[in-house]
């Protein structure tokens, strides 16, 4: 068994870790190995810069959608299905929650249904079914391609998918309050900027795992889309 070296003061203990840092340093190899490490920590700060959340934006991303709605069983159904969302005069189907997933104006068919404030949790539940499948689909391939790209290139991808976001997300706080007197097309832009502002937490959370190293950013992404099921 090895034993534990005392020392009598702590500028004694620091005197031999300082020597034996020096002595490891005079290895074959140990200067390389070192100035290796400290370009890949500096390549990682450079080529990713994780932004910082505005406090609305994490504000609106811990807001309910539908989950824990009295429609929730739609959400769930809408999540793993692309099933038509039959309602009383309507019939709204994935190319319809398509287009809703976008800028105003909305087809009238969906803005001048009657009963649209009424069946609104209903619309609701099913939409947010809809993006969340969309969501998980594109997740799931852009993991298994991910898995063979570089550090930069996932990096710049990220940061572009950022600033796309960002500016969807400003659109459509424009809209929410251009639209404040139009309930269908307010309600449908509300609930686009409550789901951009999740898809900027999740990408930022993403963006940092990124820094630590790709095989962290896989896992936290696996993590993420496990809670959809």
């Amino acid at each position: 068994m090895g034993r534990t070296i005392k020392y009598r003061t702590e500028e004694q203990r620091k005197a031999v870790r300082c020597e034996q840092r020096f002595q490891r340093s005079l290895r074959p190899g140990a200067k390389e190995a070192r100035r290796k490490e400290n370009r890949r920590a500096y390549a990682r700060k450079k080529v990713i810069v994780v932004p910082e959340l505005s406090d609305v934006v994490v504000a609106l991303a811990s807001e309910e959608i539908s989950e824990d709605s009295l429609e929730k069983h739609l959400f769930v159904h809408h999540s793993i299905s692309a099933a038509p969302l039959k309602l009383p005069g309507i019939v709204l189907t994935d190319t319809d929650f398509q287009t809703m997933l976008g800028h105003p104006p909305y087809p009238s068919h969906i803005i001048n249904y009657a009963s649209f404030e009424k069946e609104w949790p209903k619309i609701s539940a099913a939409f947010h079914g809809y993006v969340s499948r969309t969501y998980i689909s594109e997740q799931t391939k852009w993991v298994n391609q991910a898995a063979s790209r570089d550090r930069a290139s996932l990096a710049s991808e990220l940061s572009k998918l950022y600033q796309d976001l960002t500016k969807h997300w400003k659109q459509f706080d424009i809209e929410k309050r251009e639209y404040g007197d139009e309930l269908p097309t307010e309600f449908i832009t509300f609930q686009n900027q409550l789901w951009f502002s999740r898809r900027l937490t999740w990408l930022v959370a993403d963006m940092a795992c990124l820094v630590e190293g790709l095989d962290l950013l896989l896992d936290s992404i696996r993590e993420q889309l496990s809670h959809f099921q």
